[in-house]
């Protein structure tokens, strides 16, 4: 017998973090003077997953769709980006709670 799980819907919290996760990884690769392909030459990603995870998309049918990284992805591109284990997720978090956003 095949069970299905039905499909999980994002929370808002989750929305909220994909979208500043996505804004604030856009910016910093252009501070680091980067194109997408370079990031993704760096980070071993495809620069389609890149260019998903900077617009916030997911390639999944689940409707509301917002952008959810491994953790395989998260720790790729902080060592692309130069920065120490956990920094990624702790720079995201600072630049939710910033004026620039």
């Amino acid at each position: 017998m095949l069970l299905c799980m039905p499909k999980r819907t994002p929370s808002d919290e989750t929305a909220a973090v994909a979208s500043a996760f996505a804004t604030w990884l856009r910016r910093r690769r252009e501070e680091r003077g980067m194109t997408q392909e370079q990031l993704a030459h760096q980070s071993g990603l495809s620069r389609n997953q890149i260019q998903n995870l900077e617009n916030n998309r997911n390639n999944n049918a689940t409707g509301r769709s917002s952008a959810n990284p491994s953790l395989d992805t998260i720790l790729a591109l902080e060592s692309a980006l130069g920065l120490q284990l956990g920094e990624l997720l702790l720079e995201v978090r600072r630049f939710m709670e910033s004026p620039e956003r």
